[in-house]
């Protein structure tokens, strides 16, 4: 049976009190599995706000006639598709953020709040410089992709 609990330690007290808490379990349990994130992880916010600029990435790309182009072994030659924001996310997100954060990928969850707008930044000037694509990381003035 495993069982866990999240901590969250930024104050001196909640110090405190992690430091207890691992004190008692190792005096019930004496033996203990520890895994730690650092950095304040990605918000509820910025990840809504990935998914908006992802969405707008994949409308830019197909409006401007730019298709994912899609490679598998099972097809006989790529093949073209309308960008999605699920496919934004998976072939320019994440290929991004693994290049810059390789210990980070599996998911845009592992990253920190400190991190997220650095990703969208290296996507933008890319894009910007490379294609003619003028995005940008929305901010707390948008609300579901629509200015509040």
């Amino acid at each position: 049976l495993v069982m866990g609990e999240a901590w969250t330690v930024n104050t001196p007290k909640k110090l405190s009190m992690y430091t207890e808490f691992v004190k008692q379990m190792y005096d019930k349990h004496k033996y203990i599995t520890f895994e730690y994130k650092l950095g304040k992880p990605r918000s509820i916010k910025q990840n809504n706000a990935m998914w908006v600029f992802c969405r707008d990435i994949a409308k830019r790309c197909n409006d401007a006639g730019f298709p994912c182009v899609i490679t598998s072994p099972v097809l006989s030659k790529p093949i073209e598709a309308p960008w999605t924001d699920r496919s934004v996310m998976d072939l320019i997100w994440m290929t991004v953020q693994r290049a810059m954060y390789p210990e980070k990928d599996e998911s845009s969850r592992q990253l920190a709040t400190d991190e997220v707008p650095l990703v969208a930044e290296t996507i933008i000037r890319h894009l910007a410089e490379q294609y003619g694509l003028y995005v940008s990381f929305p901010t707390k003035d948008f609300k579901n992709g629509n200015k509040a």
